[in-house]
């Protein structure tokens, strides 16, 4: 199993993103690899976000994101989930208690 560089993957995503959504601002980024219900490997990735997402952007994220991955030879499929700033906040103080 290949070793994931989270940070760098981060940060691609960050760019990438921050470039081809209009109406966000991306907070933060997390990374892990993964294994999907199938078995199969995939990258879940989390991104943190203030702002408003529009159906069409989310829809076709990962398949933007795809060449910007392999560029740094990153061949798992990128699973994304939006999470607000507020409600990762809230679940963040949530887990402190």
């Amino acid at each position: 199993m290949k070793k994931v560089n989270s940070d760098r993957i981060a940060a691609i995503v960050a760019k990438k993103l921050s470039r081809d959504f209009e109406n966000i601002k991306i907070i933060h980024v997390n990374v892990a690899r993964d294994v999907d219900r199938d078995g199969d490997e995939i990258l879940r990735i989390e991104v943190v976000f203030e702002g408003i997402l529009k159906g069409p952007e989310v829809a076709s994220a990962a398949r933007r994101l795809r060449p910007a991955l392999e560029e740094i030879d990153e061949d798992l499929y990128p699973l994304l989930s939006f999470v607000s700033k507020v409600d990762y906040d809230r679940g963040r103080r949530g887990e402190a208690h």
